[in-house]
């Protein structure tokens, strides 16, 4: 297993889950995976950034530097956590390409939440979408963005544009010419399509202009065929005009607009073209006519935080005040506007909450809702040995999958499998190597009513060896797991420190992931097993 710790990489391991409806993009498609693995924002020789993998995307077949070969049709994926900054737009200019950051953010509470963010430094925009590519972005937050004259984070500009449990904030555009406005703080929509779900937009500006005034402190329209947005939270967005969306040509399902400023149309500039249902604005500018819909109503934000997951999120108040969005969405409502379930939210936690199957909350925020994982307790030993590979790694936790209401397949760890991983640091800095395993099959017995499993794999020099035993539970599955890994050289997947240490799981499906950070693990060496002389002689014994 010497060779397969090494090589997988978190982001290679948690398989992707977007290509089933998202973007228009056909479930046939098998994309070739570039991997990430610095937070370097310029080329890096002997590694792979991520302005080398968009080059390897854009230009298929062609090497740069250590990133897979792009195919035309691509992933990108991420084995590192934190902050990559840019001083050039980066440019997707053919194929359909995902950029996808990870799933497991860090616990909730104060910091970052533990994903991927690109920001462009204040000076640049992120990226630039041309003509005939189909562009997804999920998991990421794109922040400090700034173009001329629009689109400080994205310009779509005849593509195919889709964003998915995305944190987009305090990203700005301006006017080419001072007393001219600039146009979509965050996107810029010039022509193609974009959908829009379970995203956030934060504290975007388009900068004021004193003759011609600016437009779309979050989303500018000027030509898209199709703005679709679902499940999304818009606050803290400014421009003269739509301080939440400018121009025209939305259909908006599910959505919080609040807390936008403008001189004119405070969260939207023109009426929406569709309502869809189930959006709050706390004002008229939206004119949302869905008798499910909500205006001039105060949908009670709390501030922009860490709520878990990989991107920092809008929670709605459930107390001492409630949210008007808390439970606004009957069930067979909770979907995109394609029909699609919405199963999390941003977070990626369940949509519904397992409190109230029946309905859903409205904005990208599920109130009361349990993340994929939850680690009841752990025990965490690393051994190591003065002999070549022969250190060992034991584990032993409970922990249970929470999942969606539904109790899908990919929740039952024990008949389905799970990924374990253990790296060296924190869930908001997950390195780019580390033990990483895939448990699955179990051997699954039944005896007086109990399910357990074995398992044991071998790959020379290095064992596993599991035991995971089902303990009754009323959520989804609740699991005691005992795992040994021996025969492992620690140093080599950069486990040779000590506390703190990042164990994250996730399901065999890759939709769910958590990350837990471990600060009282067991580290140390092995005790040399005595060595016993036996003589061999002939006793003699004395009779009296």
């Amino acid at each position: 297993m010497a060779d397969r710790i090494r090589s997988f990489t978190f982001g290679a391991v948690i398989l992707p889950f977007l290509f089933l409806a998202m973007a228009g993009v056909a479930s046939a498609i098998v994309p070739t995976v570039i991997t990430v693995n610095t937070l370097s924002g310029e080329p890096a020789p002997g590694l792979c950034s991520l302005p080398d993998a968009i080059s390897a995307h854009d230009a298929p077949g062609t090497a740069f530097n250590a990133c897979a070969l792009g195919s035309g049709i691509d992933i990108i994926d991420f084995t590192v956590t934190g902050q990559i900054t840019i001083d050039e737009t980066l440019v997707v200019n053919s194929g359909t390409l995902f950029i996808e950051g990870p799933i497991s953010g860090g616990p909730a509470g104060p910091g970052p939440a533990g994903g991927i963010e690109i920001s462009g430094g204040g000076t640049v925009g992120i990226l630039q979408a041309l003509a005939g590519t189909t562009v997804t972005l999920a998991n990421l937050t794109l922040a400090d963005g700034f173009a001329i004259p629009g689109g400080g984070a994205i310009v779509a500009d005849g593509t195919d544009l889709g964003v998915f449990f995305c944190l987009l904030s305090d990203n700005m555009a301006e006017g080419e010419l001072f007393p001219v406005g600039g146009v979509g703080g965050a996107i810029l929509a010039e022509s193609g399509t974009v959908e829009i779900v379970n995203s956030t937009f934060a504290g975007n500006t388009a900068v004021h202009g004193t003759v011609v005034g600016s437009e779309g402190g979050a989303v500018e329209n000027t030509g898209a065929t199709a703005i679709r947005i679902t499940n999304a939270t818009f606050s803290g967005n400014t421009a003269d005009f739509g301080g939440g969306l400018g121009s025209t040509g939305y259909s908006v399902k599910a959505t919080i607009l609040a807390n936008n400023t403008a001189i004119s149309g405070k969260n939207c500039d023109n009426p929406v073209a569709s309502d869809v249902g189930f959006n709050i604005e706390d004002d008229s500018s939206c004119d949302f006519t869905a008798g499910t819909s909500l205006n001039n109503t105060n949908p009670l934000l709390e501030a922009l935080a860490n709520n878990g997951g990989p991107t920092d999120t809008f929670a709605i108040e459930t107390s001492p005040s409630i949210s008007p969005a808390l439970n606004l969405i009957p069930v067979v409502d909770c979907t995109d506007q394609t029909g699609a379930p919405l199963q999390t939210d941003q977070r990626l936690f369940a949509r519904p909450d397992a409190a109230n199957p029946a309905t859903c909350d409205s904005g990208a925020f599920e109130a009361f809702s349990e993340p994929p994982f939850t680690l009841n307790s752990e025990r965490v030993q690393i051994a190591r040995s003065a002999s070549a590979n022969s250190d060992e790694v034991n584990i032993g936790m409970t922990f249970t999958s929470n999942g969606d209401p539904d109790c899908d397949i990919d929740e039952d760890a024990l008949n389905n499998g799970i990924k374990l991983s253990l790296f060296a640091g924190t869930c908001s800095a997950l390195p780019a190597t580390g033990l990483i395993l895939n448990l699955d099959p179990f051997q699954v017995k039944v005896v007086n009513h109990q399910s357990y499993g074995t398992l044991f794999q071998s790959f020379g020099p290095e064992t596993v060896s599991a035991r995971m035993v089902a303990i009754p539970s009323t959520a989804c599955g609740e699991w005691t797991l005992n795992l040994e890994v021996a025969g492992l050289d620690t140093a080599a997947i950069d486990l040779g420190g000590t506390n703190p240490f990042a164990l994250v799981l996730t399901d065999e499906e890759g939709d769910g992931a958590g990350c837990f950070d471990i600060t009282n693990a067991i580290v140390g060496n092995q005790i040399p097993v005595p060595v016993h002389t036996v003589r061999r002689g002939v006793h003699r014994q004395t009779r009296r």
